[in-house]
């Protein structure tokens, strides 16, 4: 399976992760030790974000209907202008940010953006506000033994590996949401 989130190419070979039986990892880039294996993005558009973190191989039928309904009721209820980001108002100002992230998390996640294209220039200016940085960490193989916790920081957004293998009750919390890359996932009953 390919991914839109893929190591550089000149990047070094990735470390591959191995957590013993009840080892508990926290993943960060504020971690000296994993700090290395992140690379930052800094989308300038919500296609490039979308391109990072949302949907692979969406099949048809989820698009179409996806395409039907929107997720977020707020968005069906009015449309911003990008322009609405500046009131002077702070208290409509800091509603019309708070939708438009709205339209951008679900612009991302979505099955199909068609129902949502006329928010694109809202969100654009507004990531052009917020400026985000998109942590992705790329690894090698992942072996997780029975009872072992990787636990991805609430500032990691994507987790790019050839293999993931959990066993037992080995597991992968995050703490936000993180889109994850692999070639393959195992998991071995306890």
């Amino acid at each position: 399976m390919t991914s839109p989130i893929q190591p550089e190419a000149d990047a070094a070979q990735p470390q591959n992760l191995r957590l013993e039986a009840h080892e508990r990892l926290v993943l960060s880039p504020d971690s000296p030790r994993f700090a290395a294996g992140y690379r930052q993005v800094r989308p300038r558009s919500i296609d490039e974000v979308r391109k990072l973190l949302g949907p692979t191989n969406v099949p048809d039928h989820a698009v179409r209907a996806d395409q039907l309904r929107l997720r977020t009721s707020e968005l069906t209820k009015r449309l911003l202008r990008p322009e609405d980001l500046d009131v002077k108002d702070p208290i409509a100002r800091g509603e019309a940010r708070k939708v438009v992230y709205l339209a951008a998390r679900e612009y991302v996640h979505a099955a199909s953006t068609a129902a949502l294209k006329q928010w694109r220039p809202a969100i654009d200016r507004w990531l052009a506000d917020v400026k985000p940085i998109i942590h992705i960490f790329t690894a090698g193989d992942i072996d997780i033994a029975d009872g072992a916790t990787l636990t991805l920081s609430a500032n990691t957004q994507g987790l790019v590996a050839r293999r993931i293998r959990m066993h037992g009750r080995g597991r992968i919390v995050c703490l936000s949401n993180v889109k994850i890359s692999a070639v393959s996932v195992e998991g071995t009953p306890a």
